[in-house]
């Protein structure tokens, strides 16, 4: 649950809020922190969001068929931390006799966190009862006992290290204490001796049947009458937890691997004390007794017990509910608000589909690209120009705003790399005005308005879907358009919405792939958790930080994680072309080939005159920069795929993807390979259909310079119009249109 609390001193007026489900109907709700004491509110359809120099011009459309209004602010911070919870594990009769004996494995990955850890507790400070084992702030192991009447604390000498094994035993009895801590060994290294100590209490030790039982938290003492806030999170992984009575044996045993896709944990006893996961830690993670054996948890029968939890996870921000229309409030009308899909359109009338990649949209929410804290990779493309990162109006936002969680390029506080997202929580780079601040122009849902203006003005008929359409339904949502358009950066698909694209592209459907580094990292998600989504990074692919081996199938579904190219399914084969470069600086311009010169392509670049560069200029340049694809017949791309044009003259600042590199890692940047490029691509499909490829993320910006008159525009309508004029060829098979 969200806290509400005073706004601090010296804090910037600021507004945010989030919708959950993302499409929302009228009588969805709103959840706003506002440090105002009001704010007005409204709903907006976006046409074009970017109001930057030579963008085209800003354009939100008032929908005065739902109320606008007034209301209070309260400023709300979300509580992060992520701990397992079970209730009523102990019965009266056990509570009195208090003989338990607790037992598990832990590994710290943060070991001086800056405070304390708690790795089990029952401490409950209202009741003045409960046990609790702890890490220090200065790192070593404690027990903590409440007798009632004060805190007792067993201190040792055992400074757990980072990502070793310790085993723990503790054996509770009215007066008196022991506890055995053991450290596993690694390999061949050398273990650190065990440690064993024993404590007489004067007074017994206060256990009450009441009591939670939280692993990697503590319950604190709450200020919020009802509320159950938690504290003191542990940065590591927990396995094997087993409670017993000394006198009535099995109270609880936990096998974190049985349900890993589940947000509960299961007793795996007769007693049937199952607990609740808070705030999504990561599981399906090597465990106390991997050994390498498996490297796959669907198929291993050991070693994937243990679930890893952070201080800093966030699965749901809890905002309080504020409003109940289905919109996005804003301070004044020349805020940014968004509203998806577009509903205000007919589908029967419409016959382009443009696809925002809201999965990606999860995957960069809030993420610290330009904090050299939260991300190894100190921003993109930071090892290859000395472009220092835009600081902008969402950037301080987000770099306040640490309790709204971290992004999956971000690392967590412990160094390890954030497997989660979620879309219950305010998200900063979420806007449609937004500029990135690594790169400096319009990036995401900004560079997506960008297109939905330039359909508006052409007055072409569309419609917006989004990938979660496509995950719920397949093909099925494709099949009623003749183009379907993606957008800039579709880097994040699932399985699901893959098979959506190549299915509709075997109908005969028409896909226009104007984005780069599209289709690139496997994606899990889960229909019956649509908030949240899943990434697992291994050792290939340009990446921020790399999962242990062991750790790269996804915990949602066990499919294989890392790229779709490492699963055999690069984008070359659907799209002709595969990402293969990235950098900071400026775009530059594609010219075309002697392929593209032919007279069969005549309609593609009709008023374009012959010699002359395409997107020489653009909001982020050239429109070939930042993330790049090419084609490659080796990885598949169609043998009919023809290169109309190609990018040229790239900069050093641009440097080859490290899975398109073999050894010696040579002559890997712009001057020195001519492997660093955009290829635009054009291919005709077994079915009767087309694809066309541009291979860039910047393609969008390019789009939008000087009011769409540009000569990308021209190109991009003279596809779409191609497109559209052509018989469709999956027309027939889908006349339920």
């Amino acid at each position: 649950m969200a806290t509400i609390v005073p706004v601090p001193a010296g804090y910037p007026a600021e507004i945010t809020g989030y919708v959950e489900p993302w499409i929302v109907d009228p009588g969805d709700t709103v959840q706003v922190s506002c440090t105002e004491p009001e704010y007005s509110y409204c709903t907006v359809r976006v046409i074009q969001g970017v109001d930057l120099p030579h963008s085209p011009k800003k354009e939100l459309e008032e929908i005065t068929s739902i109320p606008s209004g007034r209301t209070t602010g309260r400023f709300q911070v979300a509580r992060c931390g992520s701990c397992a919870l079970v209730q009523n594990w102990l019965t009266p009769a056990q509570a009195d006799k208090l003989g338990l004996e607790v037992s598990l494995f832990f590994q710290p990955h943060l070991v001086l966190a800056g405070h304390t850890q708690s790795i089990v507790s029952t401490l409950d400070v209202p009741t003045n009862s409960g046990f609790a084992i702890v890490i220090t702030s200065q790192g070593l192991v404690e027990l903590w006992l409440d007798d009632g009447h004060e805190v007792h604390v067993l201190a040792t000498d055992l400074a757990p290290r980072y990502k070793r094994w310790i085993g723990v035993r503790l054996v509770l009895e009215q007066n008196s204490a022991s506890l055995s801590l053991e450290p596993v060994q690694f390999v061949c290294e050398k273990t650190p001796a065990a440690v064993q100590l024993r404590k007489t209490l004067e007074r017994p030790l206060r256990l009450l049947p009441t009591c939670t039982l939280l692993f990697a938290a503590s319950n604190a003492e709450s200020r919020i009458k009802g509320s159950s806030q938690r504290t003191s999170f542990f940065n590591g992984r927990i396995d094997a937890p087993l409670i017993k009575s000394l006198q009535d044996g099995i109270i609880a045993r936990y096998d974190f691997s049985r349900n890993i896709p589940d947000d509960g944990i299961l007793d795996i006893s007769s007693a049937g004390h199952h607990g609740v996961l808070i705030n999504a830690p990561a599981r399906g993670v090597r465990g106390h007794d991997w050994d390498g054996t498996e490297v796959d948890w669907t198929k291993a029968k050991s070693g994937y017990g243990a679930i890893h939890f952070h201080e800093d996870d966030l699965d749901d921000a809890a905002g309080r509910q504020i409003l109940r229309y289905g919109f996005l409030p804003t301070r004044d009308p020349a805020s940014t608000r968004l509203r998806l899909p577009d509903e205000t359109r007919s589908k029967t009338a419409s016959k382009i589909a443009l696809i925002l990649p809201t999965f990606t949209y999860l995957a960069y929410a809030n993420d610290k690209l330009g904090d050299s804290k939260r991300s190894s990779s100190g921003g993109t493309g930071a090892a290859l120009c000395d472009i220092a990162p835009t600081p902008t109006v969402d950037s301080d936002r987000n770099h306040r705003r640490l309790d709204l969680g971290v992004s999956t390029y971000d690392v967590h506080n412990d160094g390890s790399g954030n497997v989660f997202s979620t879309s219950k929580r305010p998200i900063m780079n979420f806007r449609p005005g937004f500029v990135s601040y690594g790169l400096g122009r319009p990036l995401h849902v900004s560079a997506e308005s960008i297109m939905i203006g330039f359909l508006e003005r052409e007055r072409l008929p569309y419609d917006v879907l989004t990938d979660h359409d496509l995950h719920s339904q397949g093909v099925s949502a494709l099949l009623p358009y003749d183009v379907a358009i993606t957008g800039g950066h579709p880097e994040y698909p699932t399985n699901e919405v893959y098979d959506a694209y190549q299915q509709y592209a075997n109908r005969g459907g028409n896909l226009m792939y104007l984005g780069g580094n599209g289709f690139y990292w496997v994606t899990g998600f889960d229909p019956a958790r649509p908030w949240r989504i899943e990434i697992r990074r291994g050792e290939s692919g340009v990446r921020s930080y790399s999962l242990d081996p062991g750790e790269w199938h996804l915990s949602l579904d066990g499919r294989l994680g890392g790229l779709w190219r490492s699963r055999g399914r690069s984008s070359h084969a659907l799209f002709g072309v595969a990402f293969c470069a990235q950098g900071r600086p400026p775009g530059v311009p594609y010219k075309r080939t002697n392929a593209g010169n032919s007279p069969l392509f005549d309609w593609m670049f009709a008023r374009i005159p012959d010699g002359e560069l395409i997107g020489q200029q653009g909001l982020g340049g050239g429109a070939s920069g930042d993330e790049m694809d090419s084609i490659d017949i080796r990885h598949g791309s169609p043998l009919n795929g023809v290169v109309v044009a190609t990018s040229i003259e790239h900069s050093d600042g641009f440097g080859i993807a490290s899975e398109c590199v073999s050894y010696p890692i040579l002559a890997t940047r712009g001057t020195e390979t001519r492997e660093v490029r955009s290829d635009m691509v054009y291919y005709e499909t077994n079915a009767g259909g087309a694809v066309f490829s541009v291979g860039s993320i910047n393609w969008y910006p390019s789009l939008g310079w000087d009011d769409y008159d540009n000569n990308v525009a021209r190109l991009t309508v003279n596809v779409i119009r191609e497109f559209l004029r052509r018989p469709s060829q999956h027309g027939e098979q889908t006349s339920l249109k």
